[in-house]
């Protein structure tokens, strides 16, 4: 196994790469009810997640017009926001996600794994 961001991969007999599942990837997705940016972060994190296999992730969304108290405790002030909490360092990106690259990068994850497909 060879390290690539906080996920281990190996390599199985298709020469793919897959994420270790021992280290899971808590994001929280602040979204502002049905609007047209938080339903691209929406579709954008769901491939991200199918990608890499939903196994590996734990992702909650909070609605901010539902929960706006949460939103300002942990100091979210625009939507749509991914927040990573774990593995450390935790991460915010803000925006609809589209440049997968650059939200792959930030997360710390593995590029090799995503295909580059934009969904």
């Amino acid at each position: 196994m060879s390290s690539n961001g906080p996920y281990e991969t190996a390599r199985h007999g298709t020469g793919n790469a897959v994420p270790s599942t021992e280290i899971k990837c808590t994001l929280i997705l602040y979204i502002a009810g049905r609007g047209p940016n938080s339903v691209r972060a929406i579709a954008n994190l769901n491939a991200l997640v199918q990608a890499y296999g939903q196994e590996c992730f734990e992702v909650e969304f909070v609605d901010v017009l539902v929960e706006p108290q949460r939103a300002l405790r942990d100091h979210v002030l625009v939507t749509p926001t991914l927040v990573k909490l774990a593995p450390p360092p935790s991460v915010q990106i803000a925006g609809d996600l589209s440049d997968a690259y650059r939200v792959v990068y930030a997360l710390g994850l593995d590029p090799t794994i995503w295909d580059g497909r934009e969904d």
